[in-house]
């Protein structure tokens, strides 16, 4: 019944942005100005990508309109021209503003509340178990660029997975601090990394990510979900360009000596694809007898938390008992 009435919610919400569209060809037919055929025609395509990929970057649809031949390139004229459509579409309640994330320019606030109930409820709603207490691994995800977080956001909160945005190569104090982790954790850490595949990109999962984490005394299995081998054979349908363009990557020759002339970036790769990937390698390695018994224990202290904050906001709603004169 659950998934029926989502369901329902999801084509009642397909069907006024539908009209809205339509509303909006109208009056800019009406009144002969405003967007022209070729930008209706690709805010439509957007919807319809973002209807079954979201959430994902701006890159990740414009890549999904150059695969279809709505964009001539992945320029910058050309994705400039797509954000700014995008944009249009949302603030005119075209799309919703959750399916395209932007995990670089978020605000870092302090939290505060309005009330010691208002907090209390919170940790109640949104505790949740260390689950990986009870495995016998670890697991991490790290990504090239910042871009990846909020398509794979849905699989982290499902699994609760340390995530981490090594932005290019990784800082010597973040790669130091990591080694020190794993050197003084009894538990072996696999790390799924996702990236480019072209000159650096490569070289950083490859060659100096583990090179450096075994030289500050460190210990993890680097696992590259994505871009992987499966992604760039010669017949792949994912967009390409020249490894040409990287002349000046330093590791350009290590690259081409070993990949060949073509590069991909991970944005190409379909965002539901890398979602499924990311499920199914954490599922893969997960003890599932000890990761169900932990839900259940967390639903055990969740309830036990929700009787708690039940007597405390009783007790605290009840009149304060009156000092007879004796008592003061």
């Amino acid at each position: 019944q659950h998934r029926l009435h989502r369901r329902r919610v999801q084509i009642v919400a397909l069907e006024e942005r539908r009209q809205a569209m339509t509303a909006i060809k109208n009056a800019t037919s009406r009144k002969g100005r405003g967007k022209s055929k070729a930008s209706m025609v690709l805010i439509d395509a957007s919807i319809a990508i973002l209807e079954a990929i979201q959430p994902c970057s701006v890159r990740a649809v414009c890549y999904q309109l150059f695969m279809r031949k709505l964009i001539p390139d992945m320029g910058k004229n050309s994705t400039g021209a797509v954000g700014k459509q995008l944009v249009y579409a949302r603030e005119n309640g075209l799309i919703p503003w959750p399916w395209i994330v932007d995990e670089t320019r978020e605000a870092e606030t302090i939290s505060s509340w309005d009330s010691p109930e208002s907090i209390i409820q919170v940790a109640v709603k949104s505790y949740r178990k260390d689950y990986w207490a009870m495995q016998p691994i670890r697991v991490e995800v790290w990504a090239e660029k910042g871009t990846i977080r909020g398509t794979v956001a849905p699989i982290l909160k499902k699994y609760g997975v340390t995530f981490r945005v090594m932005h290019g190569y990784g800082s010597a104090t973040s790669i130091k601090s990591i080694a020190d982790e794993t050197a003084s954790s009894d538990k072996p850490m696999t790390i799924f990394y996702i990236g480019d595949h072209d000159p650096s990109g490569r070289h950083m999962s490859e060659i100096d990510l583990p090179e450096r984490l075994a030289r500050y005394g460190g210990d993890a299995a680097i696992v590259r979900l994505a871009l992987d081998d499966s992604d760039i054979q010669a017949d792949s349908e994912l967009p390409w360009f020249p490894a040409a363009d990287k002349t000046a990557d330093s590791r350009y020759k290590w690259f081409t000596e070993r990949f060949g002339q073509r590069c991909w970036e991970v944005d190409a790769l379909s965002p539901p694809v890398l979602r499924d990937r990311l499920d199914n390698a954490i599922a893969d390695r997960l003890d599932i007898d000890a990761w169900n018994h932990a839900v259940r224990i967390e639903q055990a202290e969740v309830d036990s938390m929700q009787s708690i904050l039940g007597n405390w906001k009783r007790t605290i709603s009840s009149p304060a008992a009156k000092y007879s004169p004796g008592d003061a």
